[in-house]
């Protein structure tokens, strides 16, 4: 009688510890984009200094199969049992477990990432929260192609990636619907996002634009793109004559310069020869000795007439 007895009183206080305990979850869900980071929380109460070794800290996602995503066990952690969808993207926050916050970070967030995770805490009690983790992925980058087929016939493209899958609607100018005459296509890869490829073959003139928008219900989202129809021969003769005459005018200027230099070369040579250092220099010296100058002329004058007369 004394064992069933002592079993009711254990359940009783375990019961009742665990109502003094109560883990929290500040947010129940949260939203993060394809390939961004999150930090999900719960909260749990500690009264004055955190004993780590009393401590048991676990996340886990809840799937067909329990994957075991983070745990502290007893202040140690364990990453032997961590699920391999998660390893080297988990990080636990263990500076904040001193104020009660369990805070779980998650890198690179994946599409299978999304669901739900239970926060497990044991700390004197045991309780856990349940938190949702949804993950997006907008069709934000949207490749284009406008292609030629001949007799105005033109070949237009949009392809883009995200989740979930997204519906591809075709307008012209006047925003008239043409995505009955489009083609659209839908492929995953190992990343769970969908490639979306939607080709509209129509017949148009030079000049013309249409919009591609891909539309994401789910998310209720919606990003567009136009295409123009230009007369691409023009603009590519157009490109390369601006190239042809940019090449031409460089060309020039530097052939120019050459020239100017060498003329210069030239000038300064036959200036420098043109000169006589000499007679500068005696006319110089004869300048500042006007007397001298006479002299040697009139000496010179009678060296002459000597000559003339011998």
């Amino acid at each position: 009688m004394e064992k069933p007895l002592l079993l009711y009183i254990f359940l009783f206080y375990w019961h009742f510890l665990n109502a003094l305990f109560t883990v929290e979850a500040p947010q129940s869900l949260y939203t993060v984009e394809h390939g961004n980071n999150v930090t999900m929380e719960c909260t749990f109460p500690v009264n004055g200094k955190l004993k780590f070794r009393d401590l048991s800290v676990s996340w886990e996602k809840k799937d067909e199969l329990k994957k075991q995503v983070y745990a502290l066990l007893k202040g140690e952690e364990d990453f032997k049992s961590q699920h391999s969808d998660f390893r080297g993207r988990i990080k636990l926050l263990k500076e904040k477990l001193n104020l009660g916050r369990s805070l779980l970070q998650i890198t690179d967030v994946k599409l299978r990432d999304a669901g739900f995770y239970r926060c497990v805490i044991g700390y004197g009690g045991a309780d856990y929260k349940t938190i949702n983790l949804k993950v997006k992925a907008p069709y934000r980058t949207i490749t284009q192609g406008v292609v030629s087929t001949g007799e105005n016939k033109w070949k237009l493209t949009c392809q883009s990636e995200g989740y979930p899958q997204a519906e591809v609607i075709w307008q012209n100018r006047e925003y008239e619907d043409l995505t009955d005459k489009a083609n659209t296509s839908y492929e995953t890869g190992s990343d769970l996002l969908y490639r979306v490829t939607s080709t509209l073959t129509i017949k148009s003139r030079i000049d013309e634009i249409f919009y591609c928008i891909f539309w994401n219900k789910e998310l209720q989202e919606n990003t567009s793109a136009i295409l123009h129809i230009a007369d691409s021969a023009d603009g590519v003769l157009w490109t390369e004559s601006r190239r042809f005459v940019g090449a031409i005018l460089i060309v020039t200027a530097s052939f120019g310069s050459v020239l100017l230099f060498i003329l210069y070369i030239r000038k300064a040579r036959a200036n420098k020869d043109n000169r006589t250092p000499v007679a500068s220099s005696s006319t110089a010296k004869l300048s500042k000795d006007k007397d001298t100058h006479d002299y040697r002329d009139a000496s010179f004058e009678d060296e002459e007439l000597k000559c003339k007369y011998k």
